[in-house]
């Protein structure tokens, strides 16, 4: 255990001290006795897969999501793009040595390290509301070289396609990406074909349906325009709440509470007890309560399964010593580029990201390209390598934040491959480069690691040291996704775990 300051001692006693005021305090349909009762901290990918599969196994299961419910009807909640929710949520990416922004309960955390931002999502549905909307399985070298003791055969024939099946996901259609505002698409079809890279169509989590009456003008446009990503929960987006959430409710044996904040973890001789505060919209706290659980499901991303784990170890409840967790973070191999195409492709340009391809110059460094549209004339690519170097995550209790420990990974073999495909994809397009802002090229949008499997746990996400306690997030995977965007990954791998977990509990 590492030295704390007298400071630190002070912090640590108060929230031993709250942790025993509120003991009092339980919600006692939750308290562990004969019955089983299992929590899910968070309301992603992993966390939704985890209640769904818990209620199907006939154990009673409460998902705590501090961020929002938003409703298909709130539309787009960031009108006019300014990177600012009408509930006046933190700016996508506030300044480095600034005050941070008012607390509330939008749609992103922003959490600011020296050497990068990273943003997460804060909502039912956790990342699959905020992201691109594709789902890319990554090749089997790719997943091998990140996950060699997990079965990719079990992966691509079991978990993946039943993620895929549960959420209703495709691939875009033929007369989508025929129709005009899909034009930016089809030139990066073009652009990489002649730059020698393998184009493919991921699945996506929209109903394109919905996109087909948008441009038949049907219905207001607004995927069709690019307006896809950061928008909340429009009706096109077939987020985790509108699924796997949605069937567990339905079940008759998960309740999913928003406005819910774990604070800490304590460990119980029969399972364990969560410390929560219940928050208004502006995330003021109203009040704070205790539940207990005879199961624990971690799964409030990377960022946040790990600080709550090393808060509540440092604070002395749960007593296990396991101190790998924080290690094997990184950033997924991400970097946000930009260009201007040599003929500019005009007006709005339809979502969502769905036309990726895979650059296999550099066999040890494939990079893949996952194309979305820009609200310019021009192409946004998020470039996605496996990283060389990983980094750390690490509680800071006197500011109850996380520190990020990690280095710029400009120079390394990755990073160089990933630069080197992107001057490919320029010259074979004849376009040219844009040089984006500073708060984007160093904003994360993919953080992964943490509680890595044969790491912090084993290879089913329970904990070393603690019986009971499960992680099913982004923290299980090792720095990155094997060179994909890791929604599906986090998903299918959830379902792998729950396959064998929730028969058992």
């Amino acid at each position: 255990m590492r030295t704390i300051t007298r400071r630190q001692f002070i912090h640590r006693s108060s929230l031993l001290a709250a942790g025993t005021a509120l003991a009092g305090c339980s919600d006692s349909s939750n308290s562990p006795g004969s019955a089983k009762h299992a929590i899910v901290i968070g309301s992603g990918f992993g966390g939704s897969v985890a209640a769904l599969r818990l209620a199907e196994a006939g154990i009673p299961v409460t998902v705590l999501e501090r961020g929002r419910h938003w409703q298909s009807e709130s539309a787009n909640l960031l009108a006019g793009s300014n990177g600012v929710a009408p509930d006046n949520t933190r700016p996508l990416s506030p300044v480095q040595g600034e005050p941070d922004p008012p607390r509330n309960t939008g749609l992103l955390e922003t959490i600011v390290g020296e050497t990068v931002s990273v943003q997460c999502g804060s909502c039912i549905g956790g990342g699959s509301l905020v992201y691109g909307g594709v789902l890319i399985q990554p090749r089997r070298e790719s997943f091998n070289r990140v996950l060699p003791d997990i079965s990719y055969d079990d992966m691509d024939n079991i978990y993946y396609p039943r993620v895929l099946r549960q959420i209703g996901a495709a691939p875009i259609p033929d007369d989508v990406l025929r129709s005009p505002t899909y034009e930016s698409h089809r030139v990066f079809i073009a652009d990489s074909e002649r730059a020698g890279f393998e184009v493919f169509r991921p699945h996506t989590s929209f109903d394109w349906d919905i996109v087909r009456r948008e441009i038949n003008g049907e219905i207001a446009p607004q995927v069709s325009i690019g307006d896809y990503a950061i928008s909340g929960n429009i009706p096109a987006k077939r987020s985790t709440d509108k699924n796997y959430l949605r069937a567990a409710v339905q079940s008759g044996r998960a309740e999913v509470r928003d406005l819910t904040e774990v604070e800490m973890i304590r460990e119980l001789p029969t399972g364990y007890a969560v410390v929560c505060c219940r928050l208004t919209a502006a995330g003021d706290v109203l009040e704070r309560y205790e539940m207990q659980c005879t199961h624990l499901f971690l799964a409030a991303g990377s960022m946040n399964s790990s600080k709550l784990l090393q808060k509540s170890q440092l604070a002395g409840e749960l007593k296990g010593g396991n101190d790998r967790v924080g290690h094997g973070w990184g950033t997924n191999g991400d970097q946000l580029v930009a260009n201007f195409t040599a003929v500019p492709v005009a007006g709005p340009q339809g979502g969502p990201a769905c036309i990726a391809s895979i650059d296999r110059a550099r066999p040890d460094y494939p990079i893949t390209s996952m194309h979305s549209p820009a609200p310019f004339p021009g192409q946004l690519q998020m470039l996605m390598s496996t990283p060389d170097e990983l980094g750390r995550l690490d509680y800071d209790p006197v500011n109850d934040k996380t520190r990020i420990l990690w280095s710029h990974d400009g120079a390394t073999s990755s990073a160089l491959a990933r630069r080197d495909s992107f001057q490919r994809l320029l010259a074979a397009s004849g376009g040219r480069e844009l040089n984006l802002p500073a708060f984007l090229r160093d904003t994360i949008w993919h953080p992964l690691g943490g509680t890595v499997m044969g790491d912090a746990c084993d290879n089913l996400g329970q904990l070393y040291g603690y019986r009971n306690l499960y992680v099913v997030d982004g923290s299980l995977l090792p720095g990155s996704a094997g060179a994909a965007n890791p929604a599906l990954t986090v998903a299918a791998n959830a379902e792998r775990i729950m396959a064998v977990l929730a028969p058992r509990l």
